[in-house]
């Protein structure tokens, strides 16, 4: 058995001590085998780095650069934590909006961390946390871009898609691939309850 979270941590300054420190402590009560988090920036990436419970599980950490990067306007992105074992590989890939990866737009995508590990000696599988734009037409055309490109057996998607059960055009994305996608959030979550 293997514990997920995944948690979007909002970079406005809203309550941020408040909502960094509870963050933190539902963190620490939990334990989860992987944490992947969203919208981090370097201050809550330190008060992270400092947290005891962090150091004495023996976490490994994949960090986005732009997070380390805080002179920056928008200095903030995702990150992966797993307890106890670590990543054969990974990388930070951008997010685009479309096959024409020419065009000035890919250059300001959006990335996601993937990294791969090793289920046992044959078989890996691809974690992928993921933030989607909060513009719907561009989080679809990101969403379908991702699908069609997958060519991997194994992988989960994690992290902030930006939408619900509610979102149509989102949904119809998913029930068109689904066959080649499994959305565990309908079997955790009855939209009707």
């Amino acid at each position: 058995l293997c514990q997920f979270i995944t948690w979007n941590i909002h970079s406005d300054f809203s309550f941020t001590n408040f909502r960094y420190q509870a963050i933190l402590k539902t963190l620490q009560k939990l334990l989860p085998d992987i944490i992947c988090l969203q919208e981090v920036t370097f201050d809550f990436l330190n008060l992270l780095l400092n947290e005891i419970w962090l150091q004495e599980n023996n976490y490994y950490i994949i960090i986005m650069g732009n997070i380390l990067d805080h002179n920056q306007k928008q200095s903030y992105g995702q990150l992966m934590l797993t307890k106890n074992f670590h990543a054969r590989a990974f990388s930070i890939c951008p997010l685009y909006l479309s096959e024409d990866s020419s065009s000035i737009i890919q250059q300001e995508a959006k990335k996601y961390i993937i990294a791969r590990f090793e289920l046992h000696s044959e078989v890996t599988i691809d974690l992928i946390n993921l933030h989607l734009n909060d513009v719907d037409e561009k989080r679809c055309q990101t969403l379908e871009y991702f699908f069609k490109t997958m060519n991997m057996q194994n992988y989960m998607l994690i992290g902030d898609f930006n939408f619900g059960d509610n979102h149509i055009k989102e949904q119809h994305i998913l029930q068109k691939y689904q066959f080649q996608i499994h959305d565990l959030w309908k079997d955790i979550y009855d939209i009707e309850e």
